[in-house]
């Protein structure tokens, strides 16, 4: 059953909190926090008014609160703030709000913050007679994370008391309450609820029964009073563009920088902290830098260390979570606000792999953990991401892929990249590195793995993944794929891996720009049960010297050959040595003629001719393979090249 409706309540202020409404409420009342908290259903099957409301109210509860307060439930669930950020704040999406969560975990998510940072001269309120009563609202946005100032009043928010020095509402004490010490009445939604230290007889700190009590609105400036006025102004001026994001005015024109910006300044942040002071000249200033120092210095320096202690571990807890300084906090996303920059691809990645590097040699593990669910935008995945050579770090593996995303933005599909790149495409974009390969490490299969490799990387340019998983992708054999990469790797210097991925993205270039774009997948497709007429076969040898034995065979070589001209593809990827009617013997020497039939020496007289007619042959078939509908090409029904005629033609 519903209770019954308070005798009196307010009308919740604009930005409140659901803690900040509750405080208010309890005064009016003449009632402890907790108390009305468990009249109105915050408090169904605990003691206390549990943090996690603050995320969201799950829909009973809300709508048992709404009653009691005499609120809509729009105006209950405006209290918190997954129904006010989450469409602007994605990070709150990996809290849980209907369930006992850990709170610990959502700090190192930095998805909120159970206490509240605060601004005194926004707590002091409007002067109207309800503010002046009750105070100002504590704004729910002052739980956020990326929160540190207040544009409205040019200042740095504060966070903790200045009478006991402790943060207001401190997690460590606060328990994973939605406010700190909730049967405590008497105190006025605006004083600090924080228990008073004393020292015990052994010299140690102990809490008191007594609360702390002092005014919050009165709090002097006290966060980044090491900074100078410009400082401070750099801190609000980046506030003011974080604001803007996270809550929109629809009447202004959209935001110049596409996406979401919070999880790429989040993992910025966190790549600074983890690889500190590699990150340093990011910071602004020196004094701004000394902020994100004397935070990250004492963690790096335990990484940096022996095997960290139990004493020495809760430091370390201290590495994901936003500082809780407000500003440090802004010096540090200042800092990381600068490192992306612009997000211009080739100096983003400039500026963020040194830091990549040295959080890998600090803490690999660590490293691993926080790229690993990196949802980040695509410009920054690109820059984040470890290369072998010119490809996406991993090899085979299937490690953190999120961040192997594709390596640009492409117009074409990875279904129009054939398993070797065209020998025209080669000519015109790769031939030039043979002539600057050392020519003791190259020989006659030096093109085709320039042309496997060139493949490879267009895949990863349009779809990402490995250089294992864009061999999949191509239908290629991953053995394929580390061979190619083994023996480039010993035959190109440095400089021309460089030249290659150049060379590369002019194929790319060409391909973003082609109206006719070849689907090879679809090709490989329609072609998967292909075989070469039996009557195709002697007509294309006929009259060829010294190649009338060939004639009187079965027509598998031609199928082979034909196969790979149309799908450009490797000839030992041909479903015809991969048939069950070949037994090993027949498939070792059908392989032998056709590796004879591909050497550039042995292309000369009869094989030249017969090369000749076969790729006639491929260009009318492959034409028929495009147009044919979905389906409709197979072994059956391929054979409008065997026509006499046409056949006799070439």
């Amino acid at each position: 059953m519903t209770p019954p409706p308070l005798a009196r309540s307010l009308a919740p202020l604009p930005e409140e909190s659901l803690p900040g409404f509750l405080l208010r409420l309890a005064h009016r009342l003449g009632r402890s926090p907790g108390r009305i908290a468990g009249l109105c259903g915050l408090t169904s099957d605990e003691r206390r008014p549990p943090a996690y409301h603050l995320i969201d109210l799950p829909h009973d509860v809300a709508a048992t609160f709404a009653a009691v307060t005499r609120l809509s439930q729009a105006e209950a669930h405006g209290l918190t703030l997954r129904h006010r950020y989450a469409a602007t704040y994605p990070v709150l999406s990996k809290a849980r709000a209907h369930s006992k969560i850990n709170t610990v975990a959502l700090r190192d998510y930095w998805a909120f913050n159970a206490s509240s940072r605060y601004c005194p001269e926004c707590l002091n309120g409007d002067r109207s007679p309800v503010q002046s009563a009750f105070g100002g609202p504590w704004k729910l946005s002052w739980h956020l994370p990326v929160v540190f100032a207040c544009p409205l009043h040019h200042r740095l928010l504060e966070v903790s008391c200045p009478k006991c020095g402790d943060v207001v509402g401190g997690a460590a004490q606060n328990r994973g309450n939605l406010v700190r010490q909730p049967q405590r009445e008497g105190l006025h939604p605006l004083q600090c609820r924080n228990l008073l230290p004393e020292e015990t007889s052994a010299g140690r700190r102990a809490l008191r029964k007594e609360s702390c009590g002092a005014r919050l609105d009165m709090t002097p400036q006290t966060s980044g009073s090491q900074l100078s006025e410009q400082e401070r102004a750099l801190m609000i001026t980046l506030q003011e563009r974080l604001d803007r994001r996270l809550a929109p005015d629809p009447a202004e024109p959209a935001a110049a920088t596409p996406g979401d910006p919070f999880p790429d300044l989040i993992l910025a942040a966190g790549l600074i902290k983890l690889s500190w002071p590699a990150g340093a000249d990011f910071a602004p200033t020196h004094a701004i830098a000394a902020l994100i120092d004397a935070h990250a210095a004492p963690i790096t320096a335990i990484l940096d260390g022996p095997r960290p202690t139990h004493s020495t571990y809760l430091r370390i807890a201290d590495l994901w979570p936003a500082p809780s300084d407000p500003a440090t906090c802004g010096a540090l996303l200042l800092a990381a606000d600068t490192l992306l920059g612009d997000r211009e691809p080739s100096s983003l990645r400039e500026r963020v792999q040194p830091l990549v590097q040295a959080a890998y040699e600090r803490a690999p593990k660590r490293a691993y953990h926080l790229l690993r669910g990196a949802e980040v935008s695509a410009a920054v995945a690109r820059s984040l991401v470890r290369r072998r050579q010119i490809f996406h770090a991993g090899g085979s593996s299937r490690g953190p892929g999120r961040l192997r995303g594709p390596s640009r933005d492409c117009r074409f599909s990875a279904e129009e990249v054939p398993q070797l790149v065209p020998q025209a495409w080669f000519d015109d974009h790769l031939a030039h590195l043979i002539d600057r390969i050392p020519q003791r490490k190259k020989n006659s299969w030096t093109v085709r793995h320039l042309r496997r490799a060139a493949s490879l990387k267009l895949v990863e340019m349009t779809a990402g993944g490995t250089w294992g998983e864009c061999a999949e992708t191509l239908g290629m054999p991953r053995g394929c794929a580390a061979g190619t990469l083994q023996v480039l790797n010993g035959a190109l210097p440095g400089d021309l891996w460089e030249e290659l991925a150049a060379s590369v993205e002019r194929i790319a270039a060409e391909l973003d720009h082609n109206p006719n774009r070849i689907n090879y997948a679809r090709r490989r497709r329609a072609m998967a049960t292909w075989r070469m007429p039996m009557s195709d076969w002697p007509e294309l040898c006929d009259g060829i010297p010294k190649l009338g034995r060939l004639a009187g065979q079965a027509p598998n070589l031609g199928t082979v050959l034909v196969w790979a001209e149309v799908t450009q593809s490797e000839h030992l990827n041909c479903p015809v040595l991969a048939a069950t009617v070949l037994d090993s013997r027949e498939r070792y020497l059908l392989v032998d003629r056709v590796a004879q039939f591909l050497t550039p020496a042995n292309q000369k007289a009869g094989r030249l001719e017969l090369r000749r007619r076969l790729g006639l042959y491929a260009a009318r078939l492959a034409v028929q393979c495009d147009s044919a509908a979905s389906g409709t090409f197979g072994r059956d029904t391929a054979t409008a090249p065997s026509d006499r005629s046409k056949v006799a033609e070439l």
